[in-house]
């Protein structure tokens, strides 16, 4: 019996459930790289008959920073019109020529680990003791502080998204979770 895609990506789910952070020389904290992801997960899929690849990638580059938008397409190999698409993110922060390299390999690592349910030992909902160095981030803090009524809030949505380009994801997500509380606040 031929396997569809979906029950192939939820065997290929059965083989790997975890892959362990890692500590790199010259880093503040652990991560999951892009290689140690490719390493577990590349074996399971192609053994379960599962391809994938980019098949459309946007950039846009702010200063060092360039920030991916790409899709990878996961493919049953024994009937390519079998397939799913996932749309992912990643950002590269490089002062010379790999930040395209590293916003893309950013964003296949979390297609994949987003695809297969991987457990990472991260979890960014956890992460409240982030401190932001970005000016932007701090003005909107503090900007946020000082909401006291939905005008106001509302206002505050249209800053943010006229400075979410300036922003990193902990940054957004930061402000996303002021910016609820703040609605709770208010009552709405």
């Amino acid at each position: 019996m031929s396997r569809n895609i979906h029950q192939r990506i939820a065997a290929a789910m059965k083989k790997v459930t975890y892959i362990q952070k890692e500590k790199r020389q010259g880093m503040r904290y652990s991560i999951v790289s892009h290689d140690a992801v490719t390493a577990k997960v590349r074996p399971a899929l192609l053994e379960e008959g599962v391809i994938y690849y980019p098949v459309e990638v946007r950039t846009d580059q702010v200063g060092n920073r360039t920030q991916a938008h790409v899709t990878v397409r996961f493919i049953n190999i024994d009937d390519p019109e079998d397939m799913f698409q996932v749309e992912t993110f990643g950002y590269g922060i490089d002062d010379q020529d790999k930040g395209p390299g590293k916003a893309m390999s950013y964003a296949v690592k979390y297609a994949l680990l987003k695809t297969l349910g991987l457990e990472t030992g991260d979890d960014p909902d956890e992460d409240q003791n982030v401190t932001f160095n970005n000016p932007v981030m701090a003005s909107l803090e503090t900007m946020m502080g000082l909401v006291v009524d939905q005008r106001m809030l509302d206002d505050m949505a249209a800053e943010i998204k006229k400075h979410s380009t300036n922003l990193q994801p902990a940054e957004l997500a930061r402000l996303r979770q002021l910016f609820v509380s703040k609605q709770k606040e208010l009552g709405k």
